[in-house]
C-alpha cells in the first residue's frame, strides 16, 4: 500500500503532528535492520528547534550499532487502524534526559493510511462543525430556474437570521430580568428607566437580518475526514444547489474551538437519511475536499483528534 500518493504526507507540519500523536500515545516503532534483525524503538521527543526525532535505545548493542552505521532505516507501526512508515537517515547515538538514545532528523515524508481513506469521526451534537456555502446571486443573465431557486433560498435563510435575532433578545430579556430581581431600589430605578429607552429604540428601529448574509448557506457536519466529510441539508429548497459532481469553492469550514478554515469541496453523493419524523428533510451530502492546504489540513486534523479525544474520555 505505500505506493499510495494520497497517504503519503510531505508537509513538516503535519509530518510533526501526526508523529507527536506516536509520542503521546507511546506507540512502538519496528526499525527494519535488514534480513530478520528487527529493533523495537520508540519516538521520545520530537526537537523542533533541532528538527530531530529522539528515539530509544535498545539492550542489544548489536542492533544498536546496526542502526548507526545503516544508509537508510525504514521505520514501520500502527496507531488506531493506521498503518504508518517513515524512513530514518544519518542515525546517531546521542544521550537524552542521561540515557543513550538515537536522533535523526525529522524526516521528509510520512506514510500515514487508513482503509477508509482517514480516520474520521462524527461531530459532537451538542457543539456541532458547520460549513458556509456561499450561494452566488441572481444576475440578469441567470436562468429563471436559478433565479427561482435562489429566492426561495434566500426567504429561508433570511427567515432563519429573524428567528435567531429574536431569540437572542429573548435570552437578552430573560438575564435582565434575571438581573434585575437582585438589584436595590436606586438601581432598579435606573435600570428601568433604561430600558424602556432600549425598548423604544428597538419599536422604533427593529432589528432585521443583514442582507449580506443571506445568500450563505450554513450547514451542520455530521462527520469528518482529512479526506472529506458529511453534511446535513435539512430543507429541500437548498438541494438545487448541492447537485453531485459541484464543485464549491471558497467556503468555509467552521470547527469548534479551531477556528474558521477556508475549502473547496466536490460533492459525490446525495441520498436521504432517517427522520424522526415524516415531516422531517435529512439529505445527506458526501463531499470530498480539493486542493486542500496544508494549514486547513493541520486544522482539521487536530479537530479530529480533539474530537476523538473526547468521545474516548466520555467512554471511559
Amino acid at each position: 500500500m505505500e505506493n499510495d500518493d494520497s497517504a503519503m504526507l510531505h508537509s513538516k507540519a503535519m509530518i510533526v503532528n501526526n508523529l507527536s500523536m506516536l509520542v503521546k500515545n507511546k506507540c512502538m516503532v519496528s526499525a527494519n535492520l535488514g534480513g530478520k534483525d528487527t529493533l523495537l524503538t520508540a519516538i521520545v521527543e520530537i526537537n523542533h528547534k533541532e528538527s530531530t526525532l529522539i528515539l530509544d535505545y535498545s539492550a542489544s548493542e548489536h542492533l544498536n550499532k546496526r542502526m548507526t552505521t545503516m544508509p537508510a532505516v525504514k521505520f514501520t507501526t500502527g496507531f488506531n487502524g493506521i498503518q504508518v512508515a517513515f524512513t530514518g537517515h544519518n542515525i546517531k547515538k546521542t544521550k537524552h534526559k542521561g540515557e543513550d538514545a538515537f536522533v535523526m532528523p525529522i524526516p521528509a515524508s510520512l506514510y500515514w493510511y487508513n482503509r477508509r481513506e482517514y480516520f474520521r469521526v462524527n461531530t459532537p451534537l451538542m457543539n456541532p462543525s458547520s460549513c458556509e456555502i456561499v450561494l452566488p446571486p441572481a444576475t440578469e443573465y441567470s436562468t429563471d430556474e436559478y433565479k427561482e431557486a435562489f429566492r426561495a433560498a434566500t426567504d429561508v435563510i433570511r427567515e432563519g437570521l429573524a428567528a435567531k435575532i429574536a431569540e437572542e433578545i429573548a435570552e437578552e430579556q430573560k438575564a435582565f430580568l434575571k438581573a434585575y430581581a437582585k438589584m436595590s431600589v436606586e438601581s432598579k430605578i435606573k435600570a428601568k428607566a433604561e430600558r424602556q429607552e432600549l425598548e423604544a429604540e428597538r419599536a422604533a428601529n427593529p432589528p432585521v437580518p443583514d442582507e449580506n448574509l443571506v445568500n450563505i448557506l450554513v450547514l451542520n457536519l455530521r462527520d469528518i475526514s482529512l479526506s472529506g466529510m458529511s453534511l446535513h441539508n435539512r430543507n429541500p429548497v437548498f438541494s438545487y444547489f448541492l447537485e453531485a459532481q459541484a464543485t464549491l469553492s471558497n467556503c468555509v469550514l467552521n470547527l469548534p474551538g479551531h477556528g474558521d478554515v477556508t475549502i473547496s469541496f466536490e460533492i459525490v453523493s446525495k441520498r436521504m437519511g432517517e427522520s424522526q419524523k415524516p415531516s422531517d428533510y435529512n439529505e445527506m451530502i458526501g463531499a470530498k475536499f480539493v486542493n486542500l492546504k496544508a494549514g486547513a489540513e493541520s486544522a482539521i486534523l487536530r479537530y479530529i483528534q480533539d474530537v476523538e479525544r473526547q468521545s474516548n474520555v466520555s467512554n471511559l
